[in-house]
Parts: C-alpha cells; sequence; structure tokens
C-alpha cells in the first residue's frame, strides 16, 4: 500500500514539474503580435497624398498603438504630415506629454480589427528646393502590444519640389514658435481673468485688390492665418496685396491685462516652389491704437503690387512704387472702409 502511494505521489510530483515547465514557457515566450507596412518606399510630389496600410497578424481585443516619426534625411519633420480618418494632423501629433519620445504621430489600430490606412500628406510650401529625401520610421508605442519585424519599420519617402501656376499670400499674426519638443506653439498673453490667451482671436484680414484699389477679388476674414490667391485663370494686370487690423475686440476676459500687444504680423508672398518675400510688420500694429473699426486710420497697409502676366509675377513693394501720395491715402482708407463694410 505505502508503494502504490509512492507511486501516487511521484505520478503528481511529475504532472506539477511538467506543468511547472509549461508556465515557464509560456511566460518567456513573447506574445506581442507582428505588424507590417504595405510599402516602405514612396515619392510625392509637394500638395499629393499617399496611402499606408499596416496589417496586424491577429486581432487585438485592445488597440493597438503605433507610431511615425522621421529618422533622418534631407528634409524636416514639418516637409509632411500625417493625417486618416476624422483625425487631422494636429490630432494624433505627439506630444511631450505622451511619453512617445520624438515628435511624430499616433497611428492606432482599432481593437478586434486588423488594419489601418492612413494618408502620408507632401505639403506645399513657398521654398524653391530640390528633392528631398527623409526616412520614416515605424515603431510600437504607447501599450507597445505589437512589433514590426525587424528590417521592415521604415519608409523612405521622396518628395519633389512642385512649381505653382497661382500667386499666393499669407499673413500670420499668432506668432508660431516652436517647443524644445517641435510642438509648434501660439505666442499667449495674460487677459484681465488672469488666463493665457492666443493671437488669434483678434480680427485680422488679409484682401488682394484691383489695381484701383476699388474692389476686393481676394480676401480671407476668417482664418488665422489668413490665405488668399490670385489664380492662374485670373485676369492678367495688377493687384495690391493689402493686410489690416480689422478689430481689437474680443471677449471680456481675454481684454489683455497689460493694456497692449504689438502683433507679429508677417506676410508672406510669392509663387510656390518658385519664389517668395516675407514682409515683416511687426510693430505696425498695436493693441493701444485698436483696429479700423477702434477709428485707427492706419488700420489698412498695403505693402505690395503683384502685376501678372499668364503665370508670371512681379512682385513690387508697394511704397517705392509711389502710387499713394499723403493726400490721396485718407480718401484712399474711406474707400476701402465702404468696401470693407459690404463685404463683412
Amino acid at each position: 500500500m505505502k508503494k502504490i502511494l509512492n507511486y501516487n505521489l511521484f505520478a503528481v510530483a511529475a504532472l506539477v514539474l511538467l506543468s511547472s515547465c509549461n508556465d515557464d514557457t509560456t511566460f518567456t515566450k513573447s506574445n506581442k503580435t507582428t505588424v507590417k507596412a504595405s510599402i516602405s518606399s514612396l515619392t510625392l510630389v509637394e500638395g499629393a497624398t499617399g496611402q499606408v496600410t499596416l496589417t496586424l497578424d491577429e486581432p487585438q481585443n485592445v488597440a493597438t498603438d503605433l507610431k511615425i516619426e522621421l529618422l533622418s534625411g534631407t528634409g524636416a519633420f514639418r516637409d509632411f504630415s500625417v493625417s486618416y480618418g476624422l483625425n487631422d494632423p494636429i490630432d494624433i501629433e505627439t506630444t511631450v506629454d505622451d511619453g512617445w519620445g520624438l515628435i511624430g504621430y499616433k497611428l492606432v489600430i482599432p481593437a478586434y480589427t486588423t488594419s489601418l490606412t492612413f494618408d502620408i500628406n507632401a505639403l506645399e510650401d513657398f521654398n524653391a528646393e530640390a528633392s528631398e529625401s527623409l526616412v520614416l520610421k515605424l515603431s510600437s508605442a504607447g501599450n507597445s502590444i505589437a512589433l514590426f519585424p525587424e528590417g521592415e519599420d521604415k519608409i523612405n519617402l521622396t518628395i519633389n519640389n512642385k512649381v505653382s501656376t497661382n500667386f499666393d499670400v499669407e499673413m500670420a499674426w499668432a506668432g508660431n514658435f516652436p517647443s524644445p519638443h517641435g510642438t509648434v506653439l501660439d505666442t499667449e498673453y495674460v487677459g484681465v481673468d488672469n488666463l493665457k490667451h492666443g493671437y488669434c482671436s483678434f480680427d485680422f484680414d488679409l484682401e488682394i485688390y484691383d489695381a484701383s484699389i476699388s474692389n476686393v477679388l481676394e480676401f480671407d476674414y476668417d482664418n488665422c492665418p489668413a490665405v488668399a490667391t490670385i489664380s492662374a485663370s485670373a485676369p492678367n494686370g495688377d493687384y495690391v496685396i493689402m493686410p489690416s487690423f480689422y478689430s481689437r475686440t474680443v471677449a471680456a476676459g481675454s481684454v489683455p491685462k497689460s493694456g497692449e500687444i504689438i502683433f507679429p504680423v508677417k506676410v508672406t508672398m510669392g509663387k510656390k516652389g518658385s519664389f517668395a518675400h516675407t514682409t515683416d510688420m511687426t510693430g505696425k500694429f498695436k493693441y493701444s491704437t485698436g483696429g479700423v473699426a477702434q477709428g485707427n486710420p492706419n488700420g489698412y497697409v498695403p505693402i505690395a503690387i503683384v502685376t501678372k502676366t499668364g503665370t508670371n509675377y512681379v512682385l513690387k513693394d508697394f511704397n517705392t512704387a509711389a502710387v499713394l501720395g499723403s493726400g490721396r491715402y485718407a480718401s484712399l482708407i474711406e474707400k476701402i472702409k465702404k468696401i470693407k463694410r459690404s463685404k463683412k
């Protein structure tokens, strides 16, 4: 009887040992799923978009956190953006608070699905430049439950310069600057509510007039930065670029506590991919002086004349062209006010 009992104990011990070994094997085995990208290279012209699909080898019961970032190359992080679904680039750009390392874009495959398709957007800019080569790195991030196979975690992106046939103007007054992480931040001021506010709530406008400054042909009254375009199909002739400070009126709590803001207004003009010029208007517009709505006679400032011939554009400084004299300037402002009121 004692022998049988010993044999039984031995059998139980053996089973426990075997079970323990199996547990160890399961514990040491990586349970991370594999994710693969549909492409490893992509060539785009500025302004174009390409698609990439990420595929898991099996669905997960939680969302899978992944990331794409700039690893190296002749271009910069702001030469491209990433978006998908209802997510704009700003929605998925990583911040220092995310703890996801260097700046990049979040790519999240939803739970119980196996794929995500996202867009890589080659951003159009004013610079005349050669083709740019960027190496983009794909990696696990966040909950880190998926891994890219070794050697399959990069996308080689080539961005070719695009020369526009239009003439574009961009007016910015937010005072954007990059944080050490690379996030683009707005300059802020303290309001009477003791909270920080940005400059975009102040009413700056961008208009393009005809040569006689009688008709507004293109305008942007709503966006920050403001953008206006002389199309390649527009009639030949002269066009006047007119930035303005229309009103300093903001919500009650947003009134600057200091009583003053010197707005960092900059206007960039040119044929994208060919040439551009930036006029720095910092100091031209101040909160204390107010805008046109507050009776500021210098709320409108014509800064340039564009002469269009087909798709060729010549940009001239408005003042050195001596189009306006001091006597005519006041009557011009009154004429612009009437035009503006009918447009607003």
